[in-house]
């Protein structure tokens, strides 16, 4: 799926670290970006209007940052790609996989003891296969499904007597290691990570709400 990345330029002199750390992570998920922070210093704001529609026009969707609402040219950006009928993007469609991939990081973090018994050492041993399971997936996640859409599908194909460990271990236990990141965020992190962080913990009970009624819907039949 080809993106256009839109937010605020004018008056952000930060806006090319912001927009390239954007591309940089949708082009992880597999998306073909296109980033108007690269374009070169010089050209007059209506030029580089006139291009950045241009590009917007051959885009399969446009991505909305966190600031877009603050940015005449992104709110522009917005009104055409609705015109276009291009499918609007939001950091929001990403909290699912980037909880995921959070806690996929922090589980390895739990695991990484050098000793445990053989009782603990089982559990890390599915800890690790659970982390290097949802990588893989989350790394084919359908672009043009929902997250949730993705995340199902990603439940499906656990192996049966390893879904009450995804829920049970994998997320709860990884959970606490992300309230840990949460709160040491609160010091020197810049807000857009607070940001990320928050909504990346307040996402792990969702996904454990979404696993549960997939389990009752299964257990029903």
């Amino acid at each position: 799926m080809k993106v256009y990345l839109s937010g605020m330029i004018t008056g952000d002199s930060n806006y090319r670290q912001k927009f390239n750390a954007m591309a940089e992570e949708l082009l992880s998920y597999g998306y073909v970006v296109f980033n108007p922070a690269v374009l070169p210093d010089g050209f007059d704001y209506e030029d580089y209007m006139d291009f950045d529609l241009l590009i917007l026009s051959r885009c399969d969707a446009i991505f909305l940052m966190r600031d877009w609402k603050n940015s005449p040219g992104a709110k522009r950006e917005c009104e055409e790609a609705k015109r276009l009928g291009l499918q609007i993007l939001t950091e929001e469609e990403l909290r699912i996989r980037r909880t995921l991939i959070q806690l996929c990081n922090d589980s390895k973090r739990l695991t990484d003891i050098e000793y445990y018994d053989d009782e603990n050492q089982n559990w890390a041993d599915k800890m690790k296969q659970i982390s290097d399971f949802v990588e893989s997936k989350v790394k084919k996640f359908d672009n043009r499904q929902y997250e949730e859409t993705n995340l199902l599908k990603l439940y499906e194909d656990f192996e049966p007597e390893l879904k009450m460990f995804l829920i049970e271990e994998f997320i709860s236990d990884s959970d606490k290691l992300i309230e840990y990141d949460m709160l040491d965020c609160l010091n020197g992190a810049e807000v857009n990570e607070k940001i990320k962080i928050a909504q990346i913990y307040s996402t792990t009970a969702e996904l454990i709400d979404v696993f549960d009624e997939k389990k009752a819907c299964c257990d029903i039949r």
